[in-house]
């Protein structure tokens, strides 16, 4: 539960808050108690009439009426388009006071009995405290003023001041208005306890739901830490099979591998210019054969074996044009290149190379009809951001998921280390590898390696 306002500034803001959440039910109750005065007060006219005849003092009372009738329906306009309790108490303050003042001066005209005019007191005090609601020191002020108005005019008269009669009217308006001022008190009371329920009721409710909302936040990023350690856990679980199994067939492989390509080579400086084309082609298949088994084994070793770097200077431009040298660039296939001849950062040079190797060479396998591929460059802080762009074939969502996942392939021949062990290579510098791309949009793979000799070879 909330304590209770006890400075000044919260008492203020607590006064704010519960005036204006019942603003609307004290202008409706106003509402509803000026249109109930207006009834007595045309309904009364017939008696100024009784009383008085068409008289002076009868037409003097009819004006009274009609400026009364007129604040009440000011009051009634006005008090429906207040925005705030302050305005809203500023009204009814001055169109009670001129009702009390007006009442008072019709009442001092009437020719009543001491009897009727203590009970018009009575009910005029009740009427201020319990009928129109708005701040209290202003009811208080209100009724304290109607009272002593009230028993002015009953004392007047000369009969009316008997001991008996002075006694009875102050101690009968001295009690209504205790009676009806804590009355008043009270209901200001209720409703501010009632308020304070309110906001205090909300604020648990917000407290929960703010627990809520922090527990399902919890339980989001435990799900997503218990995701993430899985997947490490089961990619764990590959790389040492992976790592179990180079290490056990790696270097095994290899020697056999290794007689069959002695042998081809053999067979082909035995046989010289005598081979015939059949035989050349079936020769020159097995090599690439091996080629490729020796890639793989190449492969499932670099995967398996923890990175070293040794790291260098270069400018990106040197090393981009020193793996286009190297490679066969199809005909078909425009390179563009936007590399800043000044730009360097620090890296493995041998690493690094095989990273743009094999990412050319996807790019190139992207664009079997030809296509372009814009190598670019931009430093980024204390990154440099390298970009190899295609106009390929593209990819799906599905697949961009799975290309950096090991084993993970799209080609008919391969085993899917290539982009896992890139990853490798660039995360061991520092660095970060994304990838965009859509279906027959072409591809974008973009590298981020640090400027400086931030890593630990």
């Amino acid at each position: 539960m909330l304590d209770n306002p006890t400075s000044g500034v919260e008492k203020e803001d607590f006064e704010r808050g519960y005036r204006e959440s019942y603003l609307k039910t004290d202008i409706l109750q106003s509402r509803i108690a000026i249109f109930l005065f207006v009834i007595p007060l045309v309904g009364f006219v017939f008696n100024d009439y009784i009383f008085f005849g068409f008289s002076n003092i009868f037409y003097g009372l009819v004006s009274i009426r009609l400026l009364l009738l007129l604040v009440t329906v000011l009051e009634f306009i006005y008090v429906g388009r207040v925005k705030n309790y302050r305005s809203y108490d500023k009204i009814i303050f001055w169109s009670v006071l001129a009702i009390t003042i007006g009442g008072g001066i019709i009442n001092a005209t009437r020719p009543s009995t001491f009897i009727v005019s203590c009970l018009i007191t009575i009910v005029s005090v009740f009427i201020i405290y319990l009928v129109v609601p708005f701040k209290l020191k202003y009811q208080v002020f209100l009724a304290s003023l109607a009272s002593i108005g009230e028993s002015i005019i009953i004392l007047a008269p000369s009969n009316n001041t008997t001991p008996s009669v002075i006694f009875t009217l102050i101690f009968s308006t001295l009690v209504a208005n205790l009676i009806a001022a804590f009355s008043a008190w009270r209901m200001h009371s209720y409703r501010k306890n009632t308020y304070q329920e309110i906001i205090q009721r909300k604020a648990l409710q917000d407290k929960i739901q703010q627990h809520a909302d922090q527990l399902s936040e919890l339980v989001v990023e435990k799900t997503k830490d218990l995701v993430e350690a899985q997947s490490r856990l089961i990619q764990s679980e590959r790389l040492a099979t992976i790592g179990e199994m180079a290490g056990m067939v790696g270097h095994d492989l290899r020697n056999p591998l290794a007689a069959i390509k002695n042998a081809t080579y053999f067979v082909r400086k035995k046989q010289g210019s005598n081979i015939d084309e059949t035989s050349y082609q079936m020769l020159t298949t097995i090599e690439r054969a091996v080629d490729h088994a020796d890639s793989i084994v190449a492969d499932l070793l670099d995967f398996s074996r923890e990175i070293h770097l040794e790291l260098e200077e270069y400018s990106p431009k040197s090393l981009i044009n020193y793996v286009l040298l190297s490679m066969k660039v199809p005909s078909n296939i425009k390179i563009i290149q936007k590399i800043p001849s000044e730009s360097v950062f620090w890296v493995d040079a041998n690493k690094i190379e095989r990273v743009f190797t094999n990412l050319i060479k996807n790019a190139f396998d992207a664009m079997p009809n030809g296509g372009t591929l814009e190598i670019s460059s931009i430093e980024n802080g204390e990154m440099v951001d390298l970009s190899f762009a295609d106009t390929g074939i593209g990819m799906s969502e599905d697949v961009i998921g799975k290309i950096f996942t090991p084993l993970f392939t799209t080609k008919a021949q391969g085993m899917g280390f290539g982009l896992a062990i890139c990853k490798r290579m660039i995360e061991a510098h520092g660095g970060k590898i994304a990838v965009q791309s859509s279906p027959n949009q072409g591809t974008r793979f973009t590298i981020s390696l640090p400027i400086k000799n931030n890593t630990k070879s």
